[in-house]
């Protein structure tokens, strides 16, 4: 007999036999439009927020120019998106904080938030066997929960009897609902031919030996005075011993469970059926990310009329804009025949629109001054020196408009945890036209490697590290004069808050 023949008749069989040949619909793609939207939405938050997501918990990168610290959180996660905060403190003295004394400051505080705008996965089609696996579990659950809802009903009616008339038209409202997605469309006619089971009552009755209430002849009715309708007393009955407080519970969670809870069960057992089917993810999301900063670091200016230690100056300031970007997001599947597909692939197109400072005008540096207190009694010189550290420039400490335009990619090619990324990016701040500043134009540059070093049990990665070549701007020349060429190193905790 031909194998496929033989699962769709065993199917029918068992179908006509114990739910009266409820006919159960196909769907086009792999799982239900419910199952595989509640997979892109894991997918998604699981690319922003999971173990090596660059947008939670704690990074630092540690340079020759500037140390930084990076921390993020979640604020929400749900259907309208993914909203986290990020903090990125700076400081060229070793101190992450506002307004420091010493060196430079950078403290910024960005509001990160995230939707998807395009979604689509690649899958190799199941065959019939699993098909028929997955409706009759899914069959199995509306089934099973109907059956419950119904037995725990009857054994609250027995106890409260009239005097609590609960209206449950949500609960059986929303199991034609589910029946009429999983099982059948028309009309949800599958909800009336499902099994009619019978209830095991026996576990919500109180065995011998169990604590009950105080005497047999006491424990036929418990009377709550000014019952749940304010209006007349809520009288209890219990002459058969029931474990009543069992009862309520569990009639109150099988409704929950419904309500909430039992669509979400249908999708997990379908995802969870067909995980090896899938070849590959992808995700296209945008992001809005408004953002403040705070600068401030210590300045000198020469000045013959001051004493040295007068020349020093804090400069603060603050800008703020936002950031708006086109993100994309690949990742392999666990089905995937495809030995050229990367295990994950991130690209990032962004822009940003702020009021910007000319600090990066000012270099850091070392100054000395000597001033001559006399002679030994040899006749030498003997000079006093001062030393500190500060920024120096020409020109002043001025705000402008500021834009950046940015491209980010980040490669994992191989099953291996070893990927690399880059960045190159656009800079540019216009300054009043009475300002004596130029126009500033810069293009940075980072790249480097990725490796995620995996715990014990080799699941999760334990932490990321980022080893990397940094340039300001690729106008400068990388050695001489300009030195502009750094190599850095950053190490991200994988802290998950969700």
């Amino acid at each position: 007999m031909n194998k496929n023949l033989f699962i769709s008749s065993l199917l029918l069989i068992f179908t006509s036999i114990s739910f009266s040949q409820i006919e159960i619909q196909k769907y086009k793609d792999l799982v239900s439009p419910e199952a595989y939207s509640k997979k892109i939405s894991e997918d998604f938050n699981y690319l922003l927020l999971g173990e090596n997501s660059p947008n939670q918990g704690i990074s630092a990168i540690l340079n020759d120019d500037k140390s930084s610290l990076k921390i993020n959180g979640l604020l929400y996660t749900g259907k309208y998106g993914v909203l986290n905060i990020e903090a990125d403190l700076k400081a060229s003295n070793g101190i992450y904080f506002f307004d420091q004394e010493n060196g430079s400051e950078q403290g910024k505080i960005t509001f990160n938030y995230y939707k998807p705008v395009i979604r689509w996965s690649e899958f190799y089609s199941i065959n019939d066997f699993t098909k028929a696996n997955i409706k009759l579990q899914t069959l199995e659950l509306i089934t099973q929960a109907k059956s419950d809802f119904e037995g725990l009903e009857e054994l609250v009616k027995e106890v409260l009897g009239e005097e609590v008339k609960e209206d449950n038209n949500a609960i059986i409202k929303k199991l034609k609902k589910l029946s009429e997605k999983y099982i059948n469309e028309d009309d949800a006619i599958g909800f009336h031919k499902l099994e009619e089971r019978k209830f095991d009552k026996s576990s919500y009755y109180l065995k011998s030996g169990e604590p009950s209430e105080k005497t047999e002849k006491e424990a036929t009715q418990i009377i709550i005075k000014d019952g749940i309708d304010s209006k007349k007393d809520l009288i209890i009955k219990n002459k058969d011993k029931k474990n009543i407080t069992k009862i309520l519970r569990d009639y109150a969670a099988k409704k929950k469970f419904i309500l909430r809870k039992l669509e979400d069960s249908i999708n997990k057992l379908e995802l969870e059926s067909v995980k090896s089917q899938w070849a590959g993810n992808h995700i296209i999301f945008m992001g809005v990310s408004p953002f403040y900063e705070r600068q401030s670091f210590k300045r000198f200016l020469y000045d013959n009329s001051k004493t040295f230690s007068d020349m020093f100056t804090n400069e603060r300031g603050n800008v703020y804009g936002i950031t708006l970007s086109l993100n994309y997001s690949l990742e392999k599947g666990k089905g995937s025949r495809n030995i050229y597909k990367p295990k994950s692939l991130f690209l990032r197109l962004s822009t940003s629109l702020n009021r910007a400072s000319n600090i990066t005008n000012f270099k850091s540096s070392t100054l000395d001054i000597s001033t001559p207190i006399g002679n030994d009694v040899n006749g030498n010189p003997i000079e006093f020196t001062n030393s500190d550290k500060a920024f120096i420039g020409d020109s002043e400490y001025e705000y402008g408009f500021g834009s950046t335009f940015s491209f980010e990619a980040y490669y994992y090619p191989f099953p291996v945890s070893v990927g690399v990324f880059g960045r190159i990016a656009y800079n540019n701040i216009k300054f009043n036209k009475g300002s004596v500043l130029d126009d500033i134009e810069e293009y940075p540059m980072r790249l480097g490697m990725l490796f995620s070093l995996k715990n014990k049990e080799g699941k999760k990665p334990l932490i990321t590290i980022q080893a990397f070549l940094d340039r300001t701007d690729l106008n400068l020349s990388p050695n001489g004069t300009d030195n502009d060429l750094r190599f850095g190193l950053g190490i991200g905790l994988p802290i998950n808050t969700k």
